[in-house]
Formats: C-alpha cells, structure tokens, sequence
C-alpha cells in the first residue's frame, strides 16, 4: 500500500468520507468510495479490522429502517446495530478480512424500528491496488416480500391447528341447561348466560326461539320437538344474536328426562360455544384464498422470469472437434423465485473456444435481465479480444457504471482445443473442477471481486492444461450449498460425485446424473453447470 492508500485509509478510519474522497482524487489508487455507492439500490456499508463503520451508503440505512440517520461512520457496529445482527455479520466480516473469503446469500432476519425485515447479505473483501484485503463490504438487501407466501402458507397451518385445539379444549367455553315441562321454567348456567349476552335465563321457549338467528329457527325448533316426542336428535349447530349484537355458534346436545312411569318431565342439554371455531374455519378459508392467490401470482411471475431467461440462455452449445462440451440449467424450486445463473459457450475467430459461467445476485426480473446482458456484454468484449483479464475487467466496468444491473459472479475461459490449453479469469465464483485419471480437484487461483464491486478492479490470468481424457466442470454455488453445511462440504460431495464409478460416459447423462447426486431437494438454489472434457484421443 503506498502513501495515499494509506492516508485514504486511515482518514476512512478515522470517519471522514469526505477527506477519503479528496486524497484518493482522481488519481488515486483506492476507488472514491462514495462515488460507486451512494446512488447503488442495493445497501453497501464498509467496515474496518475493528469492526468500525468506515462508510454506509443511503440505501443500507434505509435498508435498517432509519434513512435520515447517517452517525454511523466511525462508530464500532456494535454501538449502532441490533446485538443479534452484530453476532451474525461479525464472524463473517471476520473471515473476509483474513483470507479475502466472499459471502453469498446469507438470510437474516433483522429489527428495523417496530418491524421485522428478512435481509440477503452478501460479504466481500475491499482490496488496494495491491490485493490487499483493507476492509469488509457488506451488501444487504431487503427481502421481506419474498417470504410473504410462507407466511401466508403458515396462517393457513395455524388456522387447521386452531380447529384441532378447539376439539381437544371441547369442554371449555360450555354451558348446561334445562327445561322442565311441568311448569314451564326454563333454567340456563350463569356460563351459557354469559355466553349469550344475558343477565338471566329465559322465560319460555319463544324467548328462547327470539335469541335464535332467523335462519336457524326452524332447526332449533325442530330439535325440540323431536326430543318432547321421543325422536332421537343428533347434535345441532345454530346462531344466537345476542343483545349486544354479537352472534355466537352454540353445538347443543340434549335429552328427554322421564318419571318413573316413563313420562317425559322434562329436558335438559349442554351447549358448546363453538364461535371461536367457526371464526377460525373462516379465517382458514380466507387464508387459504389468499394463499391460493399470492401463489399463482409468483407462479406467474417465476414462469415469466423463467421463460425470459431460458430466451437469454443460449439455445444450444457448439460442436468442437476433438471436445466434448454439456451444459445443464436447473431453476430455483423455492419460493425465492428464478436467479440469474447462466452458461455460455461459443467459438473465437481462431477457432478457440470461449465459456462461461455466472452467478447474478438475487432472483427476481432484475436478475434475469442482468444475466442476459451480462452474457452478450461477454461475448462482444471476446469478439473484440478475448484475454480473459480483459474480458472481466471491461465487464466490472460495465456493470458498475449501469445503475440497473445486479452484481455478478463470472468464470470465464478460453480453451484452445488442439492443445488443451486454458486461459482463464474468476470474478468471485467458486472454483471449477479438473478430474484427471479418476480423481477430481479444485482448480487452485484466487478470486477476482465479483463484477460490480469495485469500479477499477483488476482480474489476474491464470493458464492450465487439459491431458487427453481430462474434464472441466463449471458450476454455480446453488450445485454446492445445502442448508446448515459449509460449501466445503459440499465442494467435497461434489468431487466425489463426478468421480463415482459407474457413471454415464456421455457428458450429457453424466452432468444431470451429478447434479441428481449432489444437489439439495429442498429449497433448492438455482444450478448451473458446464462441464468440458478433452477427447483422449
């Protein structure tokens, strides 16, 4: 880091944008931080090996729900941020900060004044002109709406689980009550009073028939005169308008009582109030109206979304002698939607062979279009000079400089198939694979930051060979993270995979056979793979 790094670091430190901005100038070697931030739509803050705020840009304040609020720039994140949020973020930060790490896609739920957000954090290192790591940016989203349908789906599950309590608690909310046929007098619990709004028991059956709503009249009335008649009488359910305009459900179960000689004195029966239950039958239905809705309206859009960018995919890979190339792409099966992974892989001018493979941060119509203009941007700047440094740096330049677009992941190649050779360049994705003689390995280079980052960011060559017989697989990170696992883990199950005996020789059966092995069932993130294998003969 020389002199002006220094100082630009250190006023950023210190809590001073402004005098970071005036001694990185034009000409400095530190990007003007404020300049690729402030009018970002996605909310960026940069931290320091003290976990103090270097800088936030107005949308991670709004984010957080206090946009007005900007105190804090030179403060630990502790002092202004929930505890539960700092021990979630610090760890990470932690990690970018010693070995350069990229975090993507971590969920976290957030307290943003009096409400709850679902945030999508993404973490990366900030690095001089050297590749030295000199602090943490931290990348947030607000997602919240996306988790409304599971919330939805879940008020329905609540309202099937209140109709089950409601059965097992059948003798809360009951009253009794009797009436005796010799002389007329009726006489109700002080709870099923309660429960009809009255202060006393009625005083005849018509007062009784008065309380009933109009459209169950005749059922109640029905019931009684079965049971004065010795007709059995299942149970009933009917509405009572109480006084204070409330009307309650009663479920009454009654029975004739006789003297000795068989007579029938008198009736009597319990009521259940069952309200509460019906309300909740209610609420079930609307939920699941709602729920019913809000799920064909994100099934509409992810089919638009998944329509537009299998348009943007290529419609098919070319032919290459001496080279077998496969290539799969598998959306999301969640309720996040479809991202924006995407392959490519086209011929040079001199018969060299370009690929790619790319990440877009999100899922949504924005993520989809920024793939497909991520993808044409490639394959014009490869047109014009395919150098894979050169390639990637003119696209970070275009995806910083469009407001429009979403930051991307990008590994991209050129493979020369006469001799196998492969010149390459990595804008924060995960490391390919190289499986020689049986045994699959991580390609070993380091990562570029992701496309978008940092304005003026450099992206370093790196050239491998291809014996006859070896393979490359390509992939996106949806293939490798499986919830409550480090991608290590999955990057490991993934080698093992493509290494198992018996699998198709075909690299089209082989690749969706790998995928079927390796990837999550469950809440599955989009997968993309591009798998490229050096004919051995």
């Amino acid at each position: 880091m020389d002199g002006k790094d220094a100082e630009f670091l250190e006023a950023a430190q210190a809590g001073s944008i402004r005098m970071a901005r005036d001694i990185a100038g034009s000409g400095g070697s530190l990007l003007d931080i404020t300049a690729v931030f402030e009018r970002a739509p996605v909310g960026f803050a940069v931290v320091d090996a003290q976990m103090r705020f270097l800088y936030v840009n107005p949308a991670y304040l709004s984010v957080h729900g206090d946009p007005a609020t900007s105190d804090h720039v030179g403060r630990m994140m502790n002092e202004v941020v929930p505890a539960a949020y700092t021990a979630t973020v610090e760890p990470l930060i932690a990690e970018v900060l010693t070995s350069g790490a990229v975090h993507r896609d971590i969920e976290m739920s957030a307290e943003a004044g009096s409400a709850t957000k679902k945030l999508l954090l993404n973490l990366f290192p900030l690095c001089d002109r050297d590749d030295n790591v000199i602090a943490a940016v931290i990348a947030v989203q607000d997602v919240t709406r996306s988790h409304e349908a599971a919330e939805l789906e879940g008020l329905r599950l609540h309202a099937e689980w209140t109709d089950r309590l409601d059965r097992a608690h059948r003798a809360g909310g009951t009253g009794s009550w009797e009436f005796d046929l010799r002389n007329g007098r009726i006489v109700w619990s002080a709870n099923l009073c309660r429960i009809a709004g009255l202060s006393q028991s009625p005083n005849s059956v018509e007062d009784v028939l008065a309380l009933v709503h109009p459209e169950d009249v005749d059922v109640a009335r029905a019931s009684f005169t079965g049971l004065t008649a010795h007709t059995s009488t299942p149970e009933v359910e009917y509405r009572l308008c109480t006084p204070d305009g409330r009307v309650v459900v009663l479920s009454s179960i009654a029975e004739p009582v006789t003297d000795t000689t068989g007579t029938i004195v008198s009736l009597r029966g319990m009521c259940v109030d069952r309200t509460l239950r019906r309300t909740a039958e209610a609420d079930k239905r609307a939920a699941v109206v709602r729920a019913d809705r809000m799920t064909a309206q994100l099934e509409d859009e992810r089919q638009i979304v998944l329509q537009l960018q299998r348009a943007l995919l290529p419609p098919s890979i070319p032919v290459v002698d001496g080279t077998d190339l496969a290539a799969t792409y598998l959306p999301a099966n969640s309720s996040a939607g479809v991202g924006g992974d995407f392959f490519d892989a086209f011929p040079l001018p001199d018969g060299r062979l370009a690929i790619a493979v790319g990440d877009v941060i999100g899922h949504d119509v924005e993520a989809a279009v920024t793939m497909g203009r991520v993808r044409s941007a490639i394959r014009a700047y490869a047109m014009q000079n395919p150098l894979p440094d050169r390639v990637l740096r003119e696209l970070n330049q275009l995806v910083c400089a469009s407001g429009d677009m979403t930051m991307t992941t990008v590994f991209y190649g050129v493979y020369t198939p006469w001799d196998g050779s492969l010149c390459y360049a990595n804008a924060g994705h995960p490391h390919p694979l190289v499986v020689r003689n049986g045994v699959a390995e991580p390609m070993a280079h380091r990562h570029g930051l992701i496309t978008g980052a940092v304005k003026h960011a450099g992206y370093l060559p790196f050239e491998t060979s291809l014996r006859p017989g070896d393979a490359l697989v390509v992939y996106t990170d949806g293939l490798v993270e499986h919830r409550g696992e480090d991608i290590d883990t999955g990057t490991r199950a993934l080698c093992a995979a493509v290494t198992a005996p018996h699998l198709p020789e075909l690299l089209d059966d082989l690749v969706p056979a790998v995928i079927k092995a390796v990837a999550p069932e469950q809440g599955r993130d989009d997968i993309c793979v591009l798998a490229l294998r050096r004919s051995p003969r």
